[in-house]
């Protein structure tokens, strides 16, 4: 978060964004065109929310819960009031 990494958005087809991010849990009714979030270079998913422009505008969370599949980690938290979304 405090490397201030650049989020920007890219519109993909789903075949592309199948080769660098997990889309099995899309809807299939989804489309072919997806709105991909890369957070620098770390990381890439489909998305349809809101993003900050960089990392560092997302200010202090805490981590809620966590789980662990083989070659997926998934972290769920809750922003601090006040942090930008």
């Amino acid at each position: 978060i405090s490397q201030n990494l650049p989020v920007t958005c890219r519109m993909m087809t789903r075949e592309e964004a199948a080769k660098i991010s997990d889309t099995s849990k899309l809807p299939p009714d989804t489309g072919d065109m997806l709105r991909v979030v890369f957070v620098g270079e770390y990381d890439a998913c489909p998305c349809i929310g809101k993003h900050v422009e960089n990392t560092s505008q997302i200010g202090r969370f805490k981590i809620t819960t966590w789980d662990w599949q083989p070659g997926r980690l998934r972290l769920r938290f809750k922003l601090e009031q006040g942090v930008a979304s």
